[in-house]
C-alpha cells in the first residue's frame, strides 16, 4: 500500500514538475508512512508474520525443514510492498526459499545467530526497484522486523537441535536400560513410570507394558510381596539422599541376593526415585564360601601355632628353639600369599628346607617345585635355561624344550644363591617375574608364567646393591617376605634333637646307637660354620669310624678318651660312699640313711670295694 502510494507521489510529481528535491520527496513518504491506519496495518502485517512462525513452532513431530519451508513463505507478506517480495533462510546448512524466489540488487541481508555464533542467514529481496531511493527501500520498521525473525528462527532452531539431542538421548537411555544386566525402575507418586526387562526377570512380571502405571505397593503382577519389601523404606516424595541396601529373596533354586540403589531424581519437574537392582548371587555364594574357607584356615591355623609350641618338627625341619619357632611362624605367614620370599641364612642352615616348606603349605603345593642353583647357570645359556627354546633355535635344539619357568608354571620357582646371577641376568629375569613375559630362544610369541619366586641367599644382598652388582629394583622385588634363618651355634639346644634324627634316619634298619653324653657335649660346644649340614656330615663319619672328627677350615680332628662305663660307675659309687661315712662320723647305719640303702646293702659294697 505504502509502495503505491509512493508511485502516485512520483507520477504527480513528474506531472507537474520534471524534478523535485530529493529531500522535499523523502519527507512526503515519511509523513505518508506514519499515517497512523498504514502504521497500524503495517504492524499487523509484522504481528501475523511473528505469530505465524510461533505457531509453526506449536505442531508437534514435524522436522525442521517442515517449519522452515511455511516460515519463508510468511516473510514476504509482512514486507511494505509484498508482491514484490521474496526470501531465502540459509540454515543447518540447507536453504528455504519463498515463491518466485529471485536474487536482485535490491535486498537486504540479517545474520542469524545462536548463543554467539553466525549459524545461518536471512536475506529478504525486491523483484524490483520500489523507490528511486535505493536507500530507503527498507524502513527502519523492517529492519526491526528482519531483525526480530532472525531471532525467532534462531529460536526454531535452538528448540529442534534440543528435541533432536533429547529424543537421541532418550534412545540410548532406553536402548542401554534394556542392554544392562542391572534391573531398573522409575517411581513416582507411588506409580512405576518405567521398569526395563532384567527388573521384569527378576520379580517374575510377564512383561514392562505390565507395570506401567501400576502402583508399588498393589500392582498383583509377579513377587508383589519381594516388591512391596524393597520400597516400604522409600518414598518419593520424601528422599532426600541416595539408599544402598541388600535383599536375600527367597527362590524355589536358590536364594537370590539383590543389591538395591534407591536415587532421589527429578522427573518431568517432580520428584521420582531411580532404582537399580544387581543381582550379587554369585558374588554373595562366593564371599559365603571365602569366609567359610577363611574361618576353616583360621581355626586349622590357631589349632597348627599352637601345637607348634609344644612340637619340634615343620616338615622336615627341626627345632625347639624359639629362633625356630620364629622360623615355622614365618612360613605359615608367607605360604598363605604368593609374595616373593626371601631366604637368609649362611650355608647350610637348610633354606631349601624352608623353601619346600612355604610351598608345601601353600595353594600351589599341587605343582611343581622348580630348584635352580644360580650359581651354576652360564650367562651365555641364561635364556635357554630359564625360558626354553624352540626346535631349530641352535644347531643340536632337534625338539621343543621347556625352560625353568615353563616347568615352574603354576607352582613355584626357587632361586638358589640368587645373589651370583650377573646384571645382565636379573634384568632378562625381572621382566618375566612382572609379568611381562619371556620368549623361548628362537620363537616369536611372547610366553606368560603363573609362578611364585622364592629365593635364597647365604650374602647380603644389600651389599651387592650398594656394590652395584644387582639391580636395586630386581632387590626389592624379591624382598617382600623375608626368612632369616639362625645358624646352628644361635640354637645349640637344638642340637640333641637334630642328632636323634640323623642317627635314626641313617641306619633305619638297626638298632638305633646311642651317642655317649661326653660326644653330646663335644658336639654342643662346637660352633659349627657349616651348621646342620656339617652336623650330619660329622656324625655320619663318626658312626662310620667310630671316631668324632671335625674337618671344617681352622679347626682339628679331636680325639676323644676312650672311658669304660663301669669303671667310671664304680669310681662314682666309691667317692659317694665314702663322702657319706664322713658326713656320718664313721656311722655305718646313719650313712646307710643318707645314701638311701639299707645297712647290709652298704656294708656288702664296703666289703666289694676299696672305700678311702
Amino acid at each position: 500500500m505504502q509502495g503505491m502510494k509512493r508511485q502516485n507521489s512520483n507520477k504527480q510529481s513528474a506531472g507537474g514538475r520534471q524534478q523535485e528535491d530529493p529531500a522535499i520527496a523523502r519527507t512526503a513518504i515519511s509523513i505518508q508512512i506514519s499515517d497512523a491506519p498504514n502504521a497500524l496495518a503495517e504492524r499487523v502485517k509484522e504481528l501475523n508474520c511473528l505469530y505465524g512462525i510461533s505457531n509453526l513452532l506449536e505442531v508437534q513431530d514435524v522436522s525442521l525443514p517442515w517449519i522452515m519451508i511455511r516460515a519463508v513463505e510468511l516473510i514476504p507478506a509482512a514486507l511494505q510492498c509484498p508482491e514484490k517480495a521474496c526470501a531465502c533462510i540459509r540454515l543447518d546448512s540447507h536453504e528455504y526459499f519463498s515463491a518466485n524466489f529471485r536474487r536482485t540488487r535490491w535486498g537486504r541481508n540479517t545474520r542469524i545467530m545462536l548463543h554467539g555464533n553466525h549459524v545461518g542467514d536471512l536475506d529478504v529481496f525486491y523483484t524490483e526497484a520500489i523507490s528511486p531511493d535505493e536507500h530507503g527501500l527498507f524502513l527502519e520498521e523492517e529492519s526491526h522486523l528482519l531483525r526480530a525473525i532472525s531471532e525467532r528462527l534462531s529460536r526454531v532452531l535452538w528448540m529442534k537441535q534440543s528435541e533432536q539431542a533429547l529424543r537421541e538421548s532418550e534412545e540410548r537411555y532406553r536402548v542401554l536400560m534394556e542392554q544392562v544386566t542391572d534391573g531398573v525402575a522409575l517411581v513416582q507418586d507411588s506409580r512405576f513410570c518405567y521398569v526395563n526387562p532384567v527388573f521384569c526377570k527378576i520379580f517374575a512380571i510377564a512383561s514392562p507394558d505390565a507395570l506401567i502405571n501400576e502402583p508399588v505397593n498393589n500392582h498383583g503382577s509377579g513377587a508383589i510381596d519381594d516388591i512391596r519389601r524393597i520400597y516400604l523404606a522409600c518414598d518419593d516424595g520424601r528422599m532426600e539422599e541416595k539408599l544402598e541396601q541388600m535383599y536375600r529373596l527367597d527362590r524355589p533354586e536358590k536364594p537370590l541376593w539383590l543389591k538395591v540403589c534407591h536415587s532421589p531424581i527429578s522427573f518431568k519437574g517432580r520428584a521420582a526415585v531411580l532404582s537399580t537392582f544387581n543381582d550379587v548371587t554369585e558374588i554373595k555364594e562366593q564371599q559365603v564360601a571365602a569366609q567359610h574357607l577363611a574361618d576353616q584356615l583360621h581355626d586349622e591355623n590357631r589349632v597348627l601355632r599352637s601345637s607348634l609350641k609344644e612340637r619340634y618338627r615343620f616338615g622336615n625341619i627341626l627345632g625347639r628353639s624359639p629362633p625356630m619357632q620364629e622360623v615355622f611362624e614365618m612360613i605359615l605367614k608367607a605360604a598363605v600369599t604368593d609374595a616373593s620370599v626371601a631366604i637368609l641364612g649362611e650355608s647350610g642352615a637348610g633354606k631349601e628346607l624352608v623353601a619346600h616348606a612355604i610351598h608345601e603349605h601353600s595353594a600351589r603345593k599341587d605343582n611343581r617345585f622348580v630348584a635352580v642353583n644360580c650359581g651354576a647357570v652360564q650367562e651365555p645359556l641364561f635364556e635357554r635355561e630359564f625360558f626354553g627354546h624352540r626346535k631349530g633355535a641352535f644347531s643340536s635344539a632337534h625338539a621343543d624344550s621347556a625352560g625353568y619357568l615353563d616347568m615352574a608354571d603354576k607352582g613355584t620357582l626357587f632361586l638358589d644363591e640368587v645373589g651370583e646371577l650377573t646384571i645382565s641376568m636379573q634384568a632378562k629375569l625381572l621382566r618375566a617375574v612382572e609379568g611381562g613375559g619371556y620368549r623361548p630362544v628362537g620363537g616369536t610369541e611372547t610366553t606368560l608364567a603363573d609362578f611364585r619366586i622364592i629365593s635364597a641367599s647365604n650374602v647380603s644382598l644389600q651389599e651387592k646393591v650398594k656394590s652395584g652388582q644387582m639391580r636395586s629394583d630386581f632387590f626389592y622385588r624379591l624382598q617382600v617376605i623375608q626368612i632369616q634363618i639362625p645358624p646352628l651355634r644361635q640354637r645349640r639346644e637344638d642340637i640333641p634333637l637334630l642328632v636323634d634324627h640323623f642317627v635314626q634316619s641313617m641306619r633305619p634298619l638297626l638298632a638305633t646307637p646311642k651317642i655317649p653324653g661326653n660326644i653330646i657335649d663335644a658336639l654342643m660346644e662346637y660352633d659349627w660354620p657349616g651348621n646342620v649340614r656339617e652336623l650330619r656330615n660329622v656324625l655320619q663319619r663318626y658312626l662310620t669310624l667310630g671316631r668324632l672328627e671335625f674337618l671344617s677350615p681352622h679347626t682339628t680332628a679331636t680325639a676323644l678318651p676312650q672311658v669304660n662305663l663301669n669303671q667310671a660307675v664304680q669310681q662314682l659309687e666309691n667317692s659317694l660312699i665314702a663322702h657319706a661315712l664322713q658326713q656320718a662320723n664313721g656311722n655305718r647305719t646313719r650313712a646307710a640313711d643318707l645314701l638311701g640303702i639299707s645297712r647290709r646293702a652298704l656294708f656288702r659294697k664296703i666289703g666289694n670295694t676299696r672305700v678311702p
